[in-house]
């Protein structure tokens, strides 16, 4: 579908990462005008506020190509401004001004815990946590951090080697073990994000572990080899480690509880001994009931996240709910809000990116399915008749006024540009202000000048 230039359809897009700048890019180019609400000053999600610094080349790819996409002239930018049953605006009230349907991309942005026994202990961290200190994020950057010497991490994928590479950046001398539910050969990480602390990897440790792992996964028909292979390959391209981390890889444990000591700090973590079974094509790890303690006076979890349930939208196993009868599938997908009971307007609503599937894949995978989410809405539009008056300005004018400054695309430009020079005045790779009111005193000496 593309839209007549004569007809006016008018689509918010809540969320500005991946998901909501690529499926802004989507419909603009299709002739639907677009608003892109962001809770955030700066646009990009995760890929702003995830990604570990040292990956220069992949943050200035997609900032590149995220400014391309706020460039369009029909891609109508709105930062600070959260949208939501508890946000400055609702829902409703972008309807009463004439927004016809809404992309919901605002990601997954609750950190899953498991419920365990000692969570709530000093030392304890979630690793959205800890990426988010690094990046900057405005209520992260100062955030005390502290590791002791015995770390765990909960998770085998490629976060969990960031916050790895954080400690041995931070020149950080411990031992750091990455705990896996299942075996060697379901780990989730990459051999490019491996690279940078391949050469930190108590081999010896590790092949004890793939050993110990073996016969469970020859059991199922798995290679516990392979891993093996990724690491040589990883270690092959790899850097130095001269921070004194060891870093270990262990297999087949589950988390039941944190211990503490008197003075309320994590000493110690106790797991569940898991098995391998095989359930058709998929390998699933299921306890024993031997249980095991370990050392661990810091326990970071590695484990994905989890939509925001005060949105107002229905969530169901951490993602907002999508209809299982949709009325404009793509690929066999449902990108259609579905709540009978409390949403009577649910006909306009669409999510995509993680907050269809929480923790799902990496940038190219949410733009896929930003791009097919964006097809269903486009599919949706069809069936509605164009608003005939009206402008993108006139509709945002008649919204309520909040207390805070709506972030433009203009802002974003004189923000960008003062923290480029700033990064090349201290001779960083990059500069950030820390927090919110930082970035709004730029703008606004930068609106007054």
């Amino acid at each position: 579908m593309t839209v007549d230039p004569e007809k006016h359809y008018l689509v918010g897009v809540i969320g500005a990462g991946p998901a909501g700048l690529y499926a802004a890019q989507h419909l603009a180019r299709k002739g639907v005008q677009v608003v892109l609400f962001n809770r955030d000053i700066k646009p990009g999600g995760l890929a702003e506020y995830g990604i570990f610094p040292d990956k220069i080349k992949m943050r200035d790819g997609l900032k590149a190509q995220f400014k391309r996409i706020l460039a369009l002239p029909n891609v109508h930018y709105q930062g600070n401004v959260s949208i939501g049953q508890s946000g400055d605006l609702q829902l409703d009230q972008l309807r009463k001004v004439g927004f016809q349907a809404f992309m919901i991309t605002t990601g997954a942005q609750q950190n899953n815990w498991l419920g365990l026994p000692g969570e709530d202990l000093a030392g304890v961290y979630h690793a959205n946590e800890i990426a988010f200190h690094y990046n900057h994020m405005p209520e992260y950057a100062d955030l005390a951090l502290e590791f002791g010497q015995q770390v765990v991490v909960i998770g085998a994928g490629n976060v969990m080697l960031d916050i790895v590479n954080y400690l041995k950046c931070e020149q950080h001398a411990c031992v750091v073990t990455a705990y896996a539910r299942r075996g060697p050969g379901e780990v989730k990480f990459d051999p490019q994000t491996l690279e940078s602390v391949a050469n930190c990897l108590d081999v010896k440790a590790v092949e004890e572990a793939v050993k110990a792992a073996q016969p469970l996964v020859a059991g199922v028909g798995g290679d516990p080899r392979a891993i093996c292979a990724l690491i040589k390959q990883a270690q092959h391209r790899a850097g130095g480690c001269d921070s004194g981390l060891r870093f270990r890889l262990a297999f087949l444990r589950s988390p039941k509880r944190l211990i503490g000591d008197s003075k309320g700090r994590a000493k110690a973590i106790t797991f569940e001994v898991n098995e391998l079974v095989r359930e058709g094509e998929l390998i699933r790890a299921r306890g024993t009931g031997a249980l095991e303690t370990v050392p661990a006076d810091t326990v970071i979890f590695s484990i994905g996240s989890q939509v925001d349930p005060g949105f107002g939208l229905p969530v169901s196993a951490g993602n907002y709910v999508t209809t299982p009868y949709p009325r404009f599938p793509v690929h066999g997908i449902s990108y259609e809000v579905y709540n009978p009971d409390l949403c009577s307007h649910c006909e306009d609503l669409f999510v995509s990116g993680w907050a269809r599937l929480a923790s799902e894949g990496i940038v190219g995978l949410a733009r896929k399915d930003a791009e097919r989410g964006a097809q269903a809405l486009l599919h949706y539009l069809e069936t509605l008749v164009p608003t005939a008056t009206g402008t993108v300005d006139q509709a945002l004018l008649r919204l309520p006024k909040t207390d805070k400054r709506v972030v433009a695309l203009s802002d974003l430009e004189t923000l960008w540009a003062v923290e480029e020079k700033k990064a090349e005045e201290l001779g960083l790779w990059a500069f950030k202000f820390k927090t919110n009111q930082e970035m709004l005193a730029v703008i606004e000496k930068a609106s007054k000048a």
